[in-house]
């Protein structure tokens, strides 16, 4: 029995100091020194700091196992994207903007004073660049003289040398405007106050060609002002018929003045045929043209003659 106790305490001891040893817990050194064996010492703390996830107290210990579970899974997830750390605002980079009342007004002068600055550098530019008074207002001389030579010679080298776009695009009513204001005085020096008959008969006249020459055209539109300026250039005899019957009656004259008031209604007609013709090609409807503009320069003969 001795024995056999003997050997129980040695077992007691030896599991003793080995839980002693290995779970350093306070109760396996006693049943160590109860055993009858010395207790194994305990290793310093050091040793387990090392790595908390190997020692023999956390395999064996089910607190510690977790305890170290949790732990590291707690602060992995908290030192993360939660226990991170918090974003700095950045710093202002300059002072605040404050209104300025004064530099603004002082801004705005010296914009306007470079806009005036550079307004008056183009007026300047404009000014040495300016074309004459009488070319803006589109009064061109040569080519009165050239349309009112081809009015006077329609059959001649003066109305072939015109050129379509000259007739068409120089749409020209300094000439028209000078043939209408001399028939009117022409007009009153044989006593006749008749200046609302001939601006009347003349923008009526000319409203009605343009609408039937926009009707027979069959090359596209016709400008108003145009027909204005042929209709107008081509008043020309009517005018030199006026100046004779300024200084003689034409009606007194008989048959010589029915035949000097019929040539000149033929004159203005062919003239300004030929002006239809080249100038918006029309050479097709040439005569149906010419049969409105002989009415048209019959009313304006009746008038100067009677």
């Amino acid at each position: 029995t001795g024995g056999y106790a003997g050997s129980s305490n040695n077992m007691t001891g030896a599991m003793g100091g080995s839980t002693g040893g290995y779970g350093a817990s306070p109760a396996g050194a006693m049943s160590g020194t109860i055993g009858g064996s010395a207790p194994a010492p305990v290793p310093p703390s050091a040793a387990f700091g090392s790595n908390p996830n190997s020692g023999s107290s956390g395999q064996i210990g089910l607190g510690g196992s977790n305890s170290f579970e949790m732990g590291g899974a707690m602060s992995g997830s908290m030192g993360g994207p939660i226990g991170g750390p918090a974003p700095v605002p950045p710093a202002p980079t300059g002072a605040p903007h404050v209104f300025d009342p004064n530099a603004a007004v002082a801004k705005k002068k010296a914009e306007e004073q470079s806009n005036n600055a550079n307004a008056m550098q183009s007026m300047d530019e404009d000014y040495e660049n300016e074309p004459p008074l009488l070319e803006e207002l589109g009064v061109n001389f040569p080519h009165i003289y050239s349309k009112s030579r081809a009015v006077l010679f329609p059959f001649g080298k003066h109305a072939k040398s015109l050129e379509s776009g000259l007739i068409e695009n120089d749409a020209d009513l300094a000439g028209p405007l000078a043939f209408a204001l001399g028939l009117g005085g022409e007009l009153l020096l044989a006593g006749k106050m008749h200046f609302g008959y001939v601006y009347g008969f003349g923008v009526s006249g000319c409203l009605a060609m343009t609408l039937l020459l926009n009707l027979l055209n069959p090359n596209g539109a016709v400008s108003v002002w145009t027909v204005v300026s042929i209709l107008g250039y081509a008043l020309l005899p009517v005018n030199l018929l006026a100046g004779v019957n300024a200084i003689m009656r034409i009606h007194k004259l008989g048959k010589w003045g029915m035949i000097a008031s019929v040539l000149t209604i033929a004159w203005c007609t062919t003239a300004s045929a030929r002006l239809f013709e080249r100038g918006c090609n029309m050479r097709a409807q040439r005569f149906l043209v010419a049969y409105p503009t002989a009415l048209l320069y019959s009313a304006f003969v009746m008038i100067t003659i009677f």
